[in-house]
């Protein structure tokens, strides 16, 4: 996938407001100045406990603490809450729940907007938030509960050492993490049957990744769902002539072939 599928610096802020213009083609109910306005308070009031010019690693547990206890941040818990929902950054900021990427995504933004380095990293065997303090100092949150893991070493570190904490916590791209929640949306509002909604999401998917066969195998099923077999019809059949050899072009081929064979009729 090429890295210019969108223009976008590579910041937590950048990430989390894109996501909120991509939210907006489904999600026409929920004010974008309205959620902007909320992140502001939620600064504004963890602003108190960043007094140093260079934030540091008191102040950032200070504010994890707050993100948790004051302002309630939290997983879903016994919830009982759509995946859609909790896989969207605009009901995390305005619940204050989300699964772990979401409740990362808007943490992220809160802390970057402190002064600290936050990021989305890929870790051992998963992905999270992380704050990077220095070059051998490493905070790995859990953004479900707010637990932390500090990463230190001493400063006269040798290189391959340093190396190896950096390959622990790879920041992932953000086009790559936009395409990952976007493509949970679209799974989770099908599952749940909002396929108008889904119809919308997988057609931002397209938008910025017009050359993607299996987004337009998505939306073709996406309008299977809606009884547009007719405009399905062209989606089914790109996807088929792009990936041949995918068990699904097999299955699709069959369907089609089956809407037009003939009927006879016994007399």
């Amino acid at each position: 996938m090429s890295a210019n599928w969108f223009i976008s610096s590579n910041s937590a802020n950048d990430l989390l407001i894109e996501l909120l213009d991509l939210e907006q083609n489904w999600q026409s109910k929920i004010s974008k100045p309205n959620i902007l306005a909320t992140l502001e308070e939620l600064v504004n009031h963890l602003e108190q406990y960043c007094v140093e010019k260079v934030p540091n690693q008191e102040e950032l547990y200070k504010v994890i603490d707050s993100i948790f206890d004051e302002l309630a941040f939290s997983g879903p818990g016994l919830q009982s809450v759509p995946e859609s929902a909790l896989g969207s950054v605009s009901y995390c900021i305005e619940s204050r729940t989300g699964n772990s990427l979401t409740l990362a995504i808007v943490m992220a933004y809160l802390l970057k907007e402190l002064g600290f380095n936050a990021f989305i990293a890929e870790l051992q065997d998963d992905i999270g938030l992380v704050v990077k303090l220095s070059n051998s100092e490493l905070i790995v949150i859990d953004s479900i509960s707010g637990a932390t893991e500090y990463i230190i070493t001493s400063d006269d570190l040798n290189e391959s050492m340093l190396s190896g904490i950096a390959a622990y916590a790879q920041p992932i791209d953000h086009e790559e993490l936009i395409k990952e929640l976007l493509s949970e949306q679209k799974i989770c509002l099908l599952a749940e049957g909002f396929y108008e909604e889904a119809l919308l999401c997988v057609e931002t998917l397209m938008a910025l990744l017009p050359e993607d066969p299996y987004e337009r195998r998505d939306r073709g099923i996406v309008l299977q769902q809606l009884d547009c077999d007719h405009v399905a019809t062209d989606d089914l059949k790109y996807f088929i002539k792009a990936c041949p050899n995918d068990p699904m072009a097999a299955f699709f081929k069959s369907q089609l072939e089956e809407q037009v064979a003939p009927t006879h009729t016994l007399h």
